[in-house]
């Protein structure tokens, strides 16, 4: 591969990484819900970044979760969670994206590893947060509140995510668009 290739494979990964922060970000700041009693926000980012790992890998999974989502809390009222946020959804994302590629293309096995990519994901995200919420208040008590909405995140995220991104996987393979990125 030379030079001129290596820079145009950087230079479209850097806009696809571009897009997909932006989708993230769009679908947390503009598509959302503030929570009544904790202060947190039901949006639908996950459904965008579940999305993207699943399809695009672990690389591009925690590169748009993390950007994307922390973007939006430097943008809004919630600037101080954003450095817990991005190793959060980080996280995240590589492990969906890594979990979802492992899978192949058994039916069978893409259900589990995407099953249990959300699963773990869903404890990362709420285990995260419940932790960072009780070291800024000082307690483990008052995040409990927090812990419903951050799991019902990930249930919608997945519940819209995954078949998405299985009629994106199969759309993007039958016009040979995935093997060209």
């Amino acid at each position: 591969m030379d030079n001129t290739t290596t820079n145009q494979s950087k230079i479209k990964n850097l806009a696809l990484y571009g897009l997909f922060i932006a989708l993230v970000y769009v679908a947390t700041r503009f598509i959302n819900i503030p929570g009544p009693t904790s202060g947190g926000l039901f949006h639908l980012g996950n459904v965008m970044a579940f999305t993207i790992a699943i399809v695009f890998g672990k690389k591009a999974g925690a590169i748009s979760g993390a950007f994307g989502m922390a973007l939006f809390d430097v943008t809004s009222s919630y600037f101080i969670w954003a450095p817990f946020t991005f190793i959060i959804r980080f996280t995240m994302g590589y492990i969906m994206g890594y979990l979802s590629h492992k899978a192949g293309s058994s039916k069978s096995k893409v259900i589990i590893f995407n099953s249990l990519g959300i699963i773990i994901a869903t404890i990362i995200m709420v285990g995260g947060y419940y932790l960072t919420e009780a070291a800024m208040l000082g307690n483990f008590i008052a995040p409990i509140q927090s812990i419903w909405g951050n799991f019902m995140q990930c249930v919608v995220g997945a519940v819209i995510g995954l078949p998405l991104a299985y009629y994106l996987q199969g759309a993007f393979t039958r016009r040979n668009i995935l093997t060209n990125l």
